[in-house]
């Protein structure tokens, strides 16, 4: 199975990205065998914005799960890409704060 991580990006650095990210994937490795988490951190060095939400959702159209880290719905990335999810039928998982 395919997941991509969607995590909010705003006020936070790479370093505190790529940690929730790492925490996340750790926790799904224990529950979860034989999945594959697909790269959607894009560094902001590399683009910001629209562009980088557009990279994101190239990355997303390749899942078959979405996982929501805590206060994506502070992100307005995050809530786009959980609207392209339901509309998408793909199975959504939240994660609590």
């Amino acid at each position: 199975m395919k997941i991509y991580i969607s995590q909010p990006y705003a006020y936070k650095s790479d370093e505190e990205i790529v940690k929730v990210r790492n925490d996340i994937i750790k926790e799904l490795h224990a529950y979860m065998k034989d999945i594959e988490i697909l790269d959607s951190v894009i560094q902001k060095e590399q683009t910001f914005g629209l562009k980088q939400l557009s990279e994101s959702i190239l990355v997303l159209s390749d899942a078959d799960a979405i996982i929501f880290a805590p206060g994506w719905e502070e992100s307005r990335g995050c809530r786009i890409e959980h609207m392209i999810a339901e509309e998408f039928h793909m199975h959504i998982i939240h994660l609590g704060n």
